[in-house]
């Protein structure tokens, strides 16, 4: 099975995936970033700041980069505040931030105030700053915060649907020639758990370059049975 040219294998899709971890317990982030090792996940996450040492050591010796939200308790955490703790994740290990912007200057659609806190967590963190983009929002208001994100210095997109289903597939299409007019990277975001192996393809295949979700182990474990059934499809 081929995606725009490209062999889709396991490894090809976990080479794409982000497996975000919520839970804050040691044995479980253990299982979950040894086997995400195994899998060659591109990202795994710190869920916090107190398991950024735990999870760079057992991440040492590996290709996977680690990643951890910022101001991801809801959206209202001051610009200063984000920055410490992107400060305080880049200081731990991680080389990838996932950013929940301003909410209120969202709220407002004050783009400006988008900028200037992207900005500060920028100053604080160099390495990959992928920065959420409301869906929901109308194809203009979506389109200026991705040229709000773009000037405070994200390097992502972060396609983002807070319906709890998924970034729509045909607003990924849309930012991903948004993201390749600004020179950015895209990434979609599965909420959590919801994506299957079937829709993730549809994401990749509408532009996105990452996803991420929780439940990364059971898409890539999928794809076979993917691949059967989409078989019978004629066009």
């Amino acid at each position: 099975m081929h995606l725009n040219g490209e062999l889709v294998t396991k490894k090809w899709l976990a080479s794409r995936l982000e497996h975000v971890i919520w839970d804050n317990d040691e044995k479980i982030l253990t299982d979950e970033v040894t086997r995400g090792i195994e899998y060659g996940f591109r990202v795994i996450f710190s869920p916090s700041h107190h398991w950024h040492s735990f999870v760079h050591d057992l991440l040492a010796g590996s290709d996977v980069i680690m990643s951890t939200p910022i101001n991801f308790k809801d959206g209202l955490m001051p610009a200063a505040a984000a920055a410490k703790q992107a400060e305080i994740a880049y200081a731990g290990g991680c080389r990838s931030i996932d950013v929940y912007p301003d909410m209120s200057a969202w709220t407002m659609r004050r783009w400006d105030l988008i900028t200037e806190y992207v900005h500060a967590v920028r100053e604080s963190f160099d390495g990959e700053v992928k920065v959420l983009t409301m869906c929901n929002d109308s194809l203009d208001d979506m389109y200026r915060m991705c040229d709000a994100i773009k000037e405070g210095g994200a390097t992502h997109i972060k396609a983002y649907d807070y319906n709890k289903m998924g970034a729509p597939l045909n607003r990924i299409q849309g930012l991903r020639k948004k993201a390749d007019e600004l020179g950015l990277g895209l990434k979609a975001s599965g909420n959590g758990k919801y994506w299957t192996t079937a829709i993730l393809m549809g994401a990749y295949a509408a532009g996105a370059d990452l996803v991420s979700a929780s439940n990364t182990f059971e898409i890539v474990d999928d794809l076979p049975v993917f691949e059967e059934l989409y078989s019978r499809i004629e066009y």
